[in-house]
């Protein structure tokens, strides 16, 4: 019953220190809790294979597994190295896999020291009842983690790479140019909101502000494109002139937009380019503007 109150206390109190910070919903700091309770907890129960209670859980080993002595040493090393991956982001998911199973192949030792009336620190060992709830509850933490980890790095990555491009819009002055129109200066800006709750509303108001740019003095092309997933715009302009690009970025209907969506965002940058040296990829759009950002 004591491992499961090191567990719940971790647990609560990494909650709390999110809640106090202020940086993390429940939904986003309740795996890093569960990883932080279990973390706590195998450091705590590994260090008991060496101290404190190694005899107990050598005699705990059911007697048809050969070396028991090695075995609580060698589950004890599998515990301490789980509960130090699991603090670490880069290994969390393989460490909470690895004790998950851990957990399973050990879980018979559990029954013996049940059924066989065994003590731990002279007191009886916990009934096998409470003992596979309890067991259930790690595991499940485990398995919580593995999940919440798989649908980020790797779900969530590959979904928030999905890119939506817009057909190139054409301003007025593009008609004015019998080949391809050449901009005199190029506008290139990327926007990330703060929540995906306002991704529709941005997106709204960008198709409006596109629209406008077919009307704007000045303008030759625009092309938006969205990453839904991680609330990111990208926008890509071709101007006759500075003055141009200015009148169109300081209408009201520009200014409202911006005004309305500045305290949901969390980035704006944007940078103006000569034709010599404008972007003439998507891929090079985002290159110019994370160096950009990486100038800051």
């Amino acid at each position: 019953m004591s491992v499961l109150l090191v567990f719940l206390a971790a647990t609560l109190a990494t909650l709390g220190v999110a809640a106090l910070l202020g940086r993390r919903r429940l939904r986003e700091s309740a795996p890093l809790a569960l990883r932080a309770g279990l973390a706590v907890m195998f450091l705590v129960t590994g260090v008991s294979h060496f101290v404190g209670l190694r005899e107990d859980l050598v005699a705990m080993v059911p007697p048809v597994l050969p070396h028991p002595e090695l075995l609580v040493t060698v589950t004890g090393v599998l515990e301490l190295a789980g509960a130090l991956g699991l603090l670490l982001p880069r290994t969390a998911a393989w460490a909470a896999g690895g004790l998950a199973l851990l957990m399973v192949a050990m879980f018979p030792a559990n029954v013996y020291a049940a059924s066989a009336g065994l003590t731990l620190s002279g007191e009886p060992a916990t009934a096998l009842l409470p003992r596979a709830a309890m067991q259930l509850l790690y595991i499940t933490a485990a398995v919580v983690v593995v999940i919440t980890h798989w649908r980020r790095a790797v779900l969530g990555d590959a979904l928030g790479r999905l890119t939506t491009a817009l057909p190139r819009a054409h301003g007025p002055a593009a008609a004015m140019h019998e080949e391809a129109p050449t901009a005199g200066i190029v506008l290139i800006s990327r926007l990330r909101l703060r929540s995906a709750r306002h991704v529709p509303g941005f997106l709204l108001a960008s198709l409006r502000l596109r629209r406008a740019l077919r009307q704007a003095p000045g303008a030759l092309w625009l092309d938006l494109a969205a990453q839904p997933l991680t609330a990111t715009f990208w926008t890509w302009s071709g101007w006759t002139d500075e003055d141009a690009m200015r009148r169109y970025t300081g209408s009201a209907l520009h200014a409202h937009v911006m005004r309305t969506y500045r305290p949901h965002l969390q980035e704006s940058t944007f940078r103006t380019l000569p034709a010599a040296q404008a972007p003439t990829t998507w891929p090079e759009v985002r290159g110019m503007l994370d160096a950009t950002t990486a100038e800051r």
